[in-house]
């Protein structure tokens, strides 16, 4: 059997105040190597705040151009009409919508400007990738968002082949298929899926983005968040990571090609 390898990024950092005291816990305590911070998110001072205190724990960008729950008013941090409306940010439920509309140049100047929040916090990014909008969602907004990861020194997470082979090209590591989102794991039985899930790793660099977070009553995706915290705390899993001699990284191992 060869090198198994598994990145265990904790995505939506700051999302509520819940999913950053779940993030921190799950990376300084649990098997989460690494993390994504939503800078326009009602809890992202917050997170920001914390992660300045604490410089060895390695997060990126979580790229973000939709709102998550009915009625929350996320603002973008720039002026661009095609990605939002009336000031907002548009819902989760337009995200067709909004990638038929969002004119490239408007999008690459928003995820600049969420990049800089990191760096003007102090907070030096390890690589960037997108909430709920797979490798960005359209070829070219994966690609700009590449030459932003290239402009910044920066990984970046591929999902498609268009993004694995471009991010090979651009002389960074890429995973040798798609991440695994917690979403797309059952609720029932889930610390067994998930340890069938360690046994079966295949060889080669593979991604688990979780989502952990406190349950709140506004979140309808509590169920999966609550279970992904208590997941990545578990000793059933650190113990077969162990056992099955896969090594965990994070973003921040994984920028470049390494032997």
């Amino acid at each position: 059997m060869g090198r198994r390898e598994l990145i265990i990024n904790v995505d939506d950092i700051g999302l509520h105040g819940g999913a950053v005291e779940a993030a921190m816990e799950t990376i300084t305590r649990g098997v989460a190597a690494s993390g994504s911070v939503m800078v326009v998110c009602p809890a992202a001072d917050a997170a920001l705040d914390l992660l300045t205190d604490h410089p060895e724990v390695p997060v990126g960008v979580h790229l973000t151009l939709t709102a998550d729950f009915p009625g929350a008013l996320w603002l973008p941090l720039t002026a661009g009409a095609s990605i939002q409306e009336d000031g907002h940010l548009l819902g989760i439920e337009r995200r067709e919508q909004l990638l038929a509309q969002a004119v490239a140049g408007e999008v690459k100047a928003e995820f600049r400007a969420q990049i800089e929040v990191l760096l003007d916090a102090g907070v030096r990014p390890t690589h960037l990738d997108w909430h709920c909008l797979a490798d960005g969602g359209r070829d070219d907004i994966f690609d700009l968002t590449l030459q932003l990861a290239v402009e910044y020194d920066l990984g970046i997470r591929a999902w498609t082949d268009h993004g694995r082979d471009a991010v090979r090209s651009s002389g960074r590591t890429a995973q040798d298929r798609p991440f695994l989102d917690s979403f797309a794991a059952p609720v029932e039985g889930r610390l067994e899926w998930f340890l069938d899930r360690i046994r079966e790793l295949p060889d080669g660099l593979t991604e688990w983005a979780m989502h952990p977070a406190q349950p709140t009553s506004f979140d309808g995706g509590s169920d999966v968040r609550a279970g992904d915290h208590e997941l990545l705390l578990s000793a059933p899993i650190c113990q077969a990571l162990d056992d099955e001699e896969i090594t965990v990284l994070g973003h921040g191992d994984l920028r470049f090609h390494r032997p």
